[in-house]
Order: C-alpha cells, then sequence, then structure tokens
C-alpha cells in the first residue's frame, strides 16, 4: 500500500516541508507545548495523494497513539492546509525504510512536475460545515453574507467581482468555502479555489518549469476563481502583473471572481492603480469586529455544531473573554469539547477562562516594542515623539492607538504600558483603550487602521 501511495506522489520534498510546516502550526494552536514537543515535532510527511497523505512517525508506538488520540485534529488540520480533504495515515520509519522498493522521496522522474493544482481544487469535497446555514449573521457581516448568497445564486451577475475584507479570523475564508460549495454542488460550476500564496508559488514553479501554456489553461478557463488573502501580492509585481491578465480574460468572459483580503484595495501596498479600479468594478464590503452579541450567537452555533452542552452564561462568558478573533473562538470550544468528554464535566467560566489562558500562551509574542514601531511608521512620526510628554492632537491619537494595541496583544500590565508610553499611569490607559474602541465603531478608516496594524504584528 505505501509503495503505491508513493507512486502516485507527485509532490517535491520542498513542497511536503512547506505543508508539513503549515499543518503543525495548525496543531501547535490546540496543543499544549509538551504534548507537541513528545508527539508532533518528530513527524515528516511520506506522501500526498488525491486521496490521502501519510505521516511517518519515529516507531510503532507514537504511530498508534496518534492514529488512536489525534486522527480528527489531524484531519482538519489538512483540510485547512490543503483546502481538501484526504485520509489521514499514520506509519512508522520501519515500516516505510524497510521496504527496500520504495522509491526516494525526490528523483529525476518528478523533480520537473508542478503541483497539480486542478486536481487539488476542482475537486474539493462539499464540507458542509463551511456552509451559509453554519454561518451566523450580525450587524458587522450582514452585506458580506448577503453578497456571497447573491453570487452563489447568480454568478457572473450578481456583483463581479466580489471583494470582502476585513480582519483576519472573522469569516472571510468561511463565506469563499460556502460559495465554493454552491457553486459545486447546486450549479455543477467548475470553481478553483485557493489562496493568493498557492497563486504566486504556482507562478514562481511555472516560471522554473516554463509550462505557461498549462499555468494559463488552469486558472483562465475556470466558472469561477476564488481567491484569499490578496493582500500577499503586496511584494510579488510579475504574479500581479499574471493576475491582472488573467482578471481581465475572465471579468470579459463572465466569470465569477471572488476576492477577500485583510484591507480594502487602496490599502494594499504596492497595488497598481488598474487593478485597485478594477477590484471596485463589482462591490466591495467589508466584514467588521464582532460585536459581543455576535459572539455568543457564534458560541453556542458552534457548540452545537461540536455536540457540546454550552449554557447561555458559559458562551456569554466565552464572548466576553475572546474578543473579535472566531478562529480563537472555535479554537476554544474545540478545547472545551475535548474537556467535557475527558473529564465529562460541565463547562464552567472557571473551565472557559482557564482555557482561554492557555490558548493565549500559544499566541505569536508580541512585545510593546513592535506596537510602538508599527504605529510610529503607519503616523510617520519618531518613536521618541509617541513616547513623549508631549499632548499635541498629532501625537494624542496615534500614542492612544499603541495603548489600545499594546492592551489587546502583548501580556503586559496597565502599569508597564503606561510607563512605557511617556510615563503614563493606569489610569491614561485605560481612557486610552475605551476610547479608541468606541471611535473605532462609528469611524471606519480608523477601524482599517487598526485591522492593518494588527494583522502586520501578528504575522
Amino acid at each position: 500500500m505505501l509503495e503505491t501511495q508513493k507512486k502516485n506522489d507527485a509532490v517535491p520534498d520542498t513542497e511536503k516541508d512547506f505543508i508539513l510546516k503549515g499543518i503543525l502550526t495548525v496543531i501547535k494552536k490546540v496543543v499544549s507545548a509538551q504534548q507537541y514537543d513528545i508527539w508532533f515535532s518528530c513527524l515528516r510527511i511520506f506522501s500526498i495523494t488525491n486521496n490521502s497523505i501519510t505521516f511517518v512517525a519515529p516507531n510503532s508506538f507514537i504511530r498508534e497513539w496518534l492514529h488512536n488520540h489525534y486522527n480528527d485534529l489531524f484531519s482538519g488540520a489538512v483540510y485547512k492546509i490543503l483546502n481538501s480533504s484526504r485520509e489521514v495515515i499514520f506509519s512508522s520509519e520501519d515500516e516505510v525504510f524497510g521496504q527496500s522498493s520504495v522509491t526516494p522521496f525526490f528523483n529525476d522522474n518528478n523533480a520537473h512536475k508542478v503541483l497539480d493544482l486542478a486536481d487539488e481544487h476542482y475537486t474539493i469535497p462539499i464540507n458542509k460545515y463551511y456552509s451559509f446555514e453554519n454561518f451566523v449573521v450580525g450587524p458587522c457581516n450582514r452585506l458580506a453574507h448577503a453578497a456571497a448568497v447573491a453570487v452563489s445564486e447568480s454568478p457572473g451577475h450578481a456583483y463581479n467581482p466580489l471583494f470582502i475584507h476585513g480582519a483576519s479570523g472573522l469569516g472571510k475564508t468561511h463565506l469563499l468555502h460556502a460559495i465554493n460549495n454552491v457553486m459545486k454542488s447546486k450549479h455543477k460550476m467548475k470553481a478553483l479555489y485557493l489562496s493568493c500564496e498557492r497563486f504566486v508559488n504556482h507562478y514562481i514553479s511555472t516560471i522554473r518549469s516554463n509550462s505557461w501554456d498549462s499555468f494559463r489553461e488552469l486558472y483562465r478557463n475556470v466558472d469561477a476563481l476564488l481567491i484569499d488573502d490578496i493582500q500577499l501580492f503586496e511584494n510579488s509585481q510579475e504574479s500581479r502583473e499574471e493576475f491582472f491578465h488573467t482578471f481581465n480574460t475572465l471579468y470579459n468572459a463572465k466569470k465569477q471572481i471572488v476576492i477577500t483580503s485583510d484591507c480594502p484595495p487602496e490599502s494594499i501596498v504596492s497595488l497598481e492603480e488598474r487593478l485597485i479600479s478594477r477590484f471596485k468594478w463589482g462591490l466591495l464590503c467589508g466584514i467588521d469586529n464582532t460585536t459581543i452579541e455576535t459572539r455568543i450567537a457564534i458560541a453556542e452555533k458552534k457548540a452545537l455544531l461540536w455536540g457540546i452542552n454550552l449554557s447561555h452564561e458559559a458562551a456569554s462568558c466565552l464572548a466576553e473573554n475572546i474578543s473579535g478573533n472566531i478562529r480563537e473562538l472555535e479554537g476554544a470550544i474545540a478545547r472545551l469539547s475535548r474537556e467535557e468528554k475527558i473529564t465529562k464535566n460541565s463547562i464552567t467560566c472557571d473551565l472557559i477562562k482557564k482555557v482561554v489562558r492557555e490558548l493565549s500562551g500559544n499566541r505569536k509574542h508580541i512585545n510593546i516594542e513592535a506596537v510602538i514601531e508599527a504605529v510610529s511608521k503607519r503616523f510617520n512620526i519618531s518613536v521618541s515623539q509617541l513616547q513623549s510628554k508631549r499632548k499635541t492632537r498629532s501625537l494624542a491619537l496615534p500614542r492612544q492607538i499603541a495603548m489600545h494595541i499594546s492592551r489587546k496583544l502583548t501580556n503586559m500590565s496597565l502599569m508597564e504600558i503606561g510607563g512605557y508610553i511617556g510615563g503614563r499611569d493606569h489610569s491614561t490607559v485605560i481612557y486610552a483603550d475605551e476610547k479608541i474602541t468606541k471611535m473605532s465603531m462609528k469611524d471606519k478608516n480608523l477601524q482599517l487602521i487598526l485591522q492593518k496594524l494588527e494583522s502586520e504584528l501578528q504575522k
């Protein structure tokens, strides 16, 4: 069986390493550091086919443990990275490398091959989890949801292109999947869904292989093109040029184009005016940060999907302790589900706070120096000016934004934040945080500035 999988595997080692890194990054967010070091850090990918992915563990004990305890976790992580479901297979080094007939990981026969994106993306199975029915609608996302439904029902005619922007973890990818699902199941369309990073990587590999005909055949002969995280075009001028011509070809043929980004088109650095104007030809809509009422509704919906008993009080506690990012909320619910199954205890607010603290510990560490530097650069002022005692209007807003973001993203106390930003006391930090929060609810420009800064700091 392993030999057959290897023969069907046309993915180079470098691609496997990239995929493995992505899968382990997803897993690292939901397991403890100790669990990760013991069970996951030693893994390698043996093969990737259209139907399966095989991981190699150092020995049969770890292989069995992963299969019995983490199979579902791997399935979810694989789907998230590859955008398609595959059977997850665990093997051991003895089983894999004890077979003399196994083909080497990388050989001359597949060195020149480009990963077949058509097979990976045209055959994305219908994932009922990412459906419109499972998307919780609130004031923050009502327009984006309505536009996505309209596009899925009348592709190429309702809004073309549809450009959805918003901070990370607010539901943009969910809507893309939902559109893709309806197009495939209801309209039987050839829809191509992929990330911008995937497009850029494919472009780079095509430069090496010089297989431009197959590249353009793939992207320009679809019924719908759905691109996630278009802001990643910022540092890739040549791939932007290629996408520009792809966009024109599809648009002129009345094929649906759906794009997501963490910011509006005009805020994407280095993006040419001709692309910005084309992105605005259809409908441009944003997803704002969720209100606490929407987060409570999302928590209750996700808990129902996970099959766990979450009271309204517990959902409220969860919504209060996780602000904005829906992925973090989903991660907390997944952890709560495991806690409930293992301990057989009901989910309490104390347990929720414990889980949230553990999840927060897995986030990228952001220090206040990075926050101050990012804010200073954004407002074209020096770090010394931002930290000074001066109270001019041109410095007050950036200083308050720095306090607001520092309180949200760093682990520093109010006193520490105030002390670092000009020797202010904790009450000044509280005032700044509350003021920026209220202003951002009314001022869309400020909201976009905050989203952009937070997204850059969390990369």
